[in-house]
């Protein structure tokens, strides 16, 4: 079978999951692999029945279709930006509570219930000190700057470009000056001045990433409206200054800044 009719295949499977799940308009399925992720809006009045209707009937479908669900490994996460946040009543799936969480590690991205991002960071920060170790090992043996700058983009760079659209625009100054400063040792070690701070690869792969998206069929495409009269990108207006410096209002700032400078 062609890597075609694979993908294909896989998305049609897919479709049939979501048409078979989602019975809720409040509610929203994720599924990647073997990750299932549910997410539900609770409405200022703290009703919970649309999100509580959908993991069970998503639990009902399992059973049906001979699937285990590990309680033991499912978390519930409440992003609520109350300061006194009345606290919600733990789900069961098969008469086993499901523990609720502050922060949880989702496709490699440490989320919490604020949504804050100071403890992907950390582990931001772990990772890449981990291998400067090694950078510097490589500068040790006087290897051509070319090649160290090559380890460096391969091995470190990648780790703050992983998902840096979701968290970036949110981390606050004071994480991203210790970003900044492992990009600034990094040079040093490299002897090289081009390698791109994390704002720089913020701007670069939210601009890739927003392009990406106009240019094929995607959820988002419809979000980005363009004048009428000039075809300038609209921008999005924001109520909160988390949403502005989410990703999709500061993709089409971008955008309209673009078309500004031509």
């Amino acid at each position: 079978m062609s890597h075609v009719a694979k993908s294909k295949q896989c998305l049609a499977r897919r479709i049939r999951f979501s048409l078979a799940i989602i019975t809720q308009p409040s509610s929203h399925i994720d599924k990647f692999a073997d990750d299932t992720c549910i997410l539900g809006l609770i409405g200022k009045n703290g009703d919970e029945t649309g999100y509580r209707q959908e993991v069970s009937t998503f639990t009902n479908w399992c059973d049906q279709n001979n699937l285990q669900l590990n309680v033991s490994k499912t978390k519930e996460l409440v992003v609520d930006y109350r300061r006194s946040g009345n606290q919600l009543q733990r789900i069961e799936i098969g008469n086993e509570p499901v523990e609720q969480v502050h922060s949880y590690k989702y496709l490699g991205v440490t989320i919490t219930d604020k949504l804050e991002w100071s403890e992907h960071v950390k582990t931001v920060l772990t990772k890449t000190n981990q291998r400067m170790f090694l950078l510097r090992k490589l500068n040790s043996f006087k290897l051509d700057t070319t090649l160290i700058s090559l380890f460096y983009k391969a091995t470190i760079e990648t780790i703050f470009t992983f998902c840096l659209i979701a968290w970036g625009g949110n981390t606050t100054v004071r994480d991203m000056a210790k970003l900044n400063r492992l990009v600034r040792k990094a040079r040093r070690v490299c002897q090289c001045q081009d390698l791109k701070s994390v704002e720089e690869l913020l701007a670069w792969t939210t601009k890739r990433k927003v392009k990406s998206i106009l240019s094929h069929v995607h959820p988002l495409s419809h979000r980005v409206e363009y004048s009428s009269r000039t075809g300038r990108p609209i921008v999005i207006r924001c109520r909160t200054e988390r949403y502005r410096r989410s990703f999709l209002p500061r993709a089409v700032l971008s955008l309209a800044n673009e078309y500004c400078r031509k």
